[in-house]
């Protein structure tokens, strides 16, 4: 009897020990990128903001001459894995700045951003405040299934050059891939929009699946160009929908008239 109660102690204690949350701070995930280390963490929460886009390798990519927005880059040259994380602060791969001083025609904003040639995997995770990757692009697969945008989703002109994958994923706050480009296959089957989802002018060169994605805010496909192969079986729309100019293999379409 004493064997097996020791036995079963030191179960617990394993099992506790893998599923426990560890806390990691952004500035530990920031070091090891500079470092060109491959970032994997699984069932850890992330504190602080995690700022992709004050990379050691950050250069100057446009300057702000004659009104223009100053843009600097940002490469993160290592993949990066998160696996049942909360990141507690933003995660940003975008940020802008106002410039004050004043232009002959007008003011100009400072932007900084990161892209992702390697391989981005964000599975069952939660992102507590904003999520931004406005102008990134991501060069190898990009997963983001199972995970929970309780903030903004900011994937604002997003390139996305091989497969993307948001399958299962919850929206809460505002998701907006607005002129978001997909080279490749993607996925929204069964995520959840529960405030207002923006895909106008999104551009997918490959079919991308909706099927049992529900819309509760408003949606607005706008202009988007669907080819063939897009899937939207049983996604349900709640909310006020546009698919005004929305085609679908060249025929114009909308799901909410039969």
């Amino acid at each position: 009897m004493k064997l097996l109660t020791t036995f079963f102690l030191l179960t617990l204690v394993a099992l506790t020990s893998t599923f426990a949350q560890t806390s990691v701070s952004a500035k530990e995930i920031i070091e090891k990128i500079n470092r060109k280390e491959a970032v994997t963490y699984q069932n850890a929460t992330i504190t602080g903001d995690l700022d992709l886009t004050d990379l050691a390798n950050r250069k100057e990519v446009q300057d702000g001459n004659w009104g223009d927005t100053q843009h600097y880059l940002s490469i993160v040259e290592a993949p990066i894995t998160f696996k049942n994380c909360v990141f507690q602060g933003k995660f940003l791969a975008y940020r802008s700045e106002e410039n004050n001083v004043k232009r002959v025609f007008n003011n100009s904003n400072t932007v900084y951003n990161a892209d992702f040639p390697e391989s981005v995997t964000i599975e069952n995770c939660t992102f507590e405040e904003d999520a931004a990757f406005k102008y990134s692009t991501f060069s190898q697969r990009a997963i983001f299934t199972g995970t929970t945008f309780r903030d903004e989703a900011l994937f604002k002109y997003t390139k996305f050059r091989d497969a993307a994958d948001f399958s299962n994923s919850t929206f809460k706050g505002h998701s907006d891939f607005k002129y978001t480009k997909f080279d490749e296959k993607s996925s929204f089957q069964k995520a959840s929009f529960t405030r207002a989802a923006d895909f106008k002018y999104t551009k997918f060169d490959e079919g991308v699946d909706f099927r049992q994605a529900s819309f509760t805010g408003s949606a607005d496909f706008k202009y988007t160009n669907f080819p063939r192969g897009t899937q939207f079986e049983n996604t349900k729309f709640s909310g006020i929908t546009d698919f005004k100019y929305t085609k679908l293999d060249g025929q114009r379409f909308n799901p909410g008239r039969d």
